[in-house]
């Protein structure tokens, strides 16, 4: 009669062994991963709410929702888009334009150039 018992081999057990050890490097690493982001992320919520302090010291006699309704009004106005505008543009050293209006210009260069 043929025995249809799966057997282990030492080989298949060190490779088991290898297998559990990796996963459990990989979480790790997952977890130390996630940990150091959440750090970079509270620094930078700190030095936001730092920020809004120096310009805006009475911040703390307002509640959540009222600094929301402040701030939505104060980055909408357009000195405040100029600025942000303005940072994006010397962040990456480019002029910025619309999309539409670079494939509409690059399209109408090919199109000159193919006739």
């Amino acid at each position: 009669m043929i025995n249809n018992a799966i057997t282990t081999t030492k080989g298949m057990e060190s490779a088991q062994k290898a297998l559990e050890q990796a996963k459990n490097r990989y979480a790790q690493e997952k977890k130390k991963a996630s940990e150091d982001k959440r750090k970079r992320e509270n620094a930078h919520k700190y030095m936001m709410g730092g920020v809004v302090h120096k310009y805006f010291p009475e911040c703390y006699c307002f509640e959540e929702s009222e600094m929301n309704e402040i701030l939505k009004v104060a980055i909408a106005t357009p000195q405040c888009q100029k600025v942000i505008a303005d940072i994006k543009a010397r962040a990456t050293n480019q002029v910025l334009s619309s999309p539409v209006d670079s494939e509409v210009k690059y399209d109408e260069a090919e199109h000159t150039e193919s006739h």
